[in-house]
């Protein structure tokens, strides 16, 4: 067992141009339980909109506001509010902080490698053999991709 704290402070990641930054809790490479704590930044816009085939993903909001569109539309959501997100198609989901405060979102999936992402709105998905660390592949490493291919792009109306 390893002992992290949710309140530590500590940060492992962040996209400044996105707005975010994240801590990855540890897992044994062989889980398939993980979680991570996003915090987005005020004003922070959509990211792209995506759907896993091979994890289920549940969403616990800590603070703030975000904005969660999924197939059912946009929807504001408040502290404690909770949603789950399937594998596939139903599972379809982002986040946007529309507020001047900051979110934080704590993510807990299930799954397993490899999985399938894709991105139906921006036409294209890729297969991973393990998390993708852009941090590994800056510095010439394997990112955890082995394959990004394209699929027909649709439009949002056509995902509900």
């Amino acid at each position: 067992m390893t002992r992290q704290n949710l309140f530590s402070g500590h940060w492992d990641g962040e996209d400044e141009e996105a707005g975010t930054r994240r801590r990855v809790f540890w897992r044994p490479d062989d889980a398939r339980l993980g979680a991570t704590l996003y915090e987005f930044a005020p004003g922070m816009p959509e990211d792209r909109i995506h759907m896993h085939y091979g994890a289920e993903e549940m969403f616990f909001v800590l603070s703030g506001r975000p904005s969660f569109r999924s197939p059912r539309g946009h929807e504001e959501l408040a502290p404690g509010d909770f949603v789950f997100c399937p594998e596939g198609r139903a599972g379809l989901h982002t986040f946007s902080n529309p507020t001047d405060e900051p979110v934080r979102v704590l993510a807990i999936s299930a799954g397993s490698f490899p999985d399938v992402v894709a991105y139906p709105e921006h036409g294209y998905a890729w297969v991973a053999t393990r998390d993708p660390d852009p941090d590994q592949l800056a510095k010439g490493g394997d990112p955890g991709i082995i394959a990004r291919f394209e699929i027909p792009i649709e439009s949002r109306s056509s995902q509900v």
